[in-house]
């Protein structure tokens, strides 16, 4: 059952069962004692869950048979398993943060023989003018791509994604797993020759006409709408589709090995621009029932704005599935401003926060302090995330298969 910190509960009560997390990026999962300060910090400031990035660029902080060792963890030390003996010793969860599409560094072309861009170049995503961003250089990712991506469209992509997934809940005691960077980076990507070919086999259109020869379809009209339009919004749709069936697989296969661990999502929090520019349909996962909850990124220092993403998420149904992301990186001028953001999400009704991240505050003893001293004053239990198992699984199963 998904346990829920409602708004008719009394604010005392509030406290003692809320989801308090902090995403933890893999720089701080380089070794034990970098692990030990991780926990040692959530612990004293009453937090207890850790969402660790453990994979980020296709390597690996654990011990995998699919994706490469990332090169800076020391041989013998398994960044994962230490995390999870020493934080569930304390009684904090831990959920292994995974990047789904993010795999190389922009303008690199060389990695290490397992790695899936040496394997698979192919796989990487292609903008409209027909070029991957394997081959990009910096200047032409600017502010839009972090990192070479996969192509969600692609077969072997959402198998590779689902088995990296699979892989860590079958090889460790995990709380939860958790997506990022589970999306497209915009709207101009994803034109891939496997994509077209299955968009065309769809539509018997090539999506690149959309771009190259939309004189050819303006003004042309099928079942009443033009057909510029009506292509537009299928290409789109296919894609979010193909982001929606790699989460829907990871979700079905995790909850045949473990119904236990949560999947989780994190999600941008504007929900018209995940899903007209990002091609993230976060509202149709959790309405189908294919993530356990989602945690908007509401990263920024004005609690309205902040507050108005929150309260979207947390009003779509089924309720009680979203939690709120709280950028602490753009607030180190003063805690108020973190605690006033986390007031704000128990107003709201959500299970419970995220910071991001830890990194960001890790030396920062004053905003430990404030936090152990104001909102997280007592310590709290995690609520259980996870949702009924057998209709949520039968009903993804069914989309599965149309």
């Amino acid at each position: 059952m998904y346990v829920m910190v409602g708004t008719d509960v009394a604010p005392e009560a509030k406290v003692d069962n809320e989801f308090r997390g902090l995403w933890v990026v893999r720089t701080s999962m380089k070794s034990q004692e970098s692990i030990e300060k991780v926990i040692e910090r959530a612990s004293e400031s009453n937090f207890n869950a850790l969402l660790v990035q453990v994979n980020g660029r296709g390597e690996a902080y654990y011990e995998s048979d699919i994706v490469p060792r990332m090169p800076d963890v020391p041989e013998g030390f398994d960044p994962l398993a230490f995390c999870i003996r020493r934080a569930h010793a304390v009684g904090i969860e831990v959920h292994a943060w995974i990047n789904a599409f993010t795999v190389g560094q922009i303008g690199r072309s060389e990695y290490q023989d397992e790695h899936v861009l040496t394997r698979h170049p192919e796989w990487s995503l292609v903008d409209q003018h027909e070029v991957s961003t394997f081959d990009y250089s910096p200047e032409m990712a600017r502010d839009e791509l972090v990192s070479v991506m996969l192509d969600p469209a692609i077969e072997g992509v959402k198998e590779y994604v689902r088995e990296v997934f699979v892989e860590v809940v079958t090889k460790y005691d995990v709380d939860g797993v958790h997506f990022d960077y589970i999306r497209y980076p915009g709207r101009k990507y994803g034109y891939s020759d496997e994509a077209r070919e299955a968009f065309r086999n769809l539509t018997g259109y090539d999506p690149l006409d959309l771009v190259k020869k939309p004189e050819t379809l303006r003004g042309k009209t099928v079942e009443g709408k033009d057909l510029f339009e009506s292509l537009g919004d299928k290409w789109d749709e296919f894609r979010r589709r193909q982001v929606t069936e790699v989460v829907r697989r990871v979700y079905l296969d995790v909850k045949r090995i473990k119904p236990d661990v949560a999947v989780s999502c994190a999600v941008f929090p504007d929900i018209d621009e995940s899903y007209n520019q990002r091609l993230q349909d976060w509202r149709r996962w959790i309405q189908e029932g294919i993530v356990d909850f989602i945690v908007p990124m509401a990263y920024t220092p004005n609690t309205q704005r902040f507050t108005g993403h929150i309260e979207k998420a947390v009003e779509s149904p089924p309720g009680g599935k979203a939690l709120a992301g709280v950028g602490v990186y753009l607030m180190l001028d003063d805690p108020a401003d973190c605690i006033e953001k986390i007031e704000s999400a128990r107003e709201l009704g959500t299970p419970g926060i995220v910071l991001f991240s830890y990194d960001s505050i890790k030396d920062r003893t004053d905003y430990w302090e404030a936090l152990a001293l104001g909102p997280f004053s007592r310590r709290a239990v995690v609520p259980v995330m996870t949702c009924p198992g057998s209709n949520s699984i039968s009903s993804a199963q069914d989309k599965q298969n149309d």
